[in-house]
């Protein structure tokens, strides 16, 4: 079987905006080669060849659609396919490729959804709602599906771990359903039942598109869960040795080199 575990880095900086404000892109710049030989030596451990792709790319948004298309392109040549965010540290001497069903697409899908109408209310008058925020990107997916009668559920998948095999992503067929996300998208964003400041902040986005997909069409998908996907944000700020991978959502990339 062959396999790969790939990533991709921006090499000219990334447009500024929530994920890539100057703190952020100064902790790339001091961390970049110390990531990737984290990965590079997590893929010797699983007997995976490793890619870093590097993008001259500055807009975030297709950077992140990008790592998709290459998730699929990759399954044309390799048997298994692990794509890990660049932010993504692995600690751990568990093989992902040995663990988990790659026939079913692996992520980490998680509910940000607030619990009753008053959390509702207070997350509407205080989050900061851009176009990266969690629950507003679940408000998108399920928007896009009611307008195929579909309900589907309150969770989103976070794309910064992703693992498959040849059968589980021609299954996910993200190329050829993108025009169909994109044209439903439009139509939600103009027919929803969401309020502004939800809707407004809303952009085509990966996460977003391959939930969609996910859920319309009942591809074979199974959450990895939190230790694999451990994300390091303001639910999850500390470090915690029971996860597999800690992704540095906040970038303090110190919280695993020092």
């Amino acid at each position: 079987m062959k396999k790969i575990i790939f990533s991709q880095y921006a090499v000219k900086p990334v447009d500024e905006h929530t994920s890539s404000s100057d703190y952020k892109r100064a902790q790339f710049a001091k961390y970049q080669s110390r990531l990737e030989e984290s990965q590079k030596e997590y893929a010797l451990l699983c007997n995976a060849d490793y890619e870093c792709f590097k993008t001259p790319k500055t807009n975030y948004d297709l950077i992140q659609f990008d790592k998709l298309h290459l998730f699929e392109e990759l399954s044309q040549t390799y048997d298994e396919v692990l794509y890990l965010d660049m932010d993504v540290v692995p600690q751990t001497n568990v093989n992902f490729f040995e663990h988990h069903d790659l026939d079913f697409i692996q992520a980490l899908s998680y509910d940000r959804t607030p619990k009753s109408f008053d959390k509702l209310n207070w997350k509407l008058k205080h989050d900061n709602f851009d176009r990266f925020n969690v629950y507003a990107k679940t408000c998108c997916k399920q928007a896009m599906l009611l307008l195929h009668d579909f309900t589907g559920n309150t969770h989103i998948i976070n794309t910064g771990v992703l693992g498959g095999n040849k059968k589980s992503i021609e299954e996910l067929n993200f190329k050829e359903r993108l025009d169909e996300c994109y044209k439903t998208f439009h139509e939600a964003h103009s027919d929803n039942l969401f309020p502004s400041e939800i809707y407004k902040t809303w952009r085509p986005n990966n996460e977003c598109f391959i939930t969609f997909i996910v859920d319309l069409f009942n591809v074979k998908f199974n959450n990895v869960g939190i230790h694999w996907n451990f994300c390091l944000d303001d639910y999850s700020p500390k470090p915690t040795p029971a996860a597999h991978f800690l992704h540095h959502i906040r970038k303090e990339f110190e919280l695993s080199y020092e």
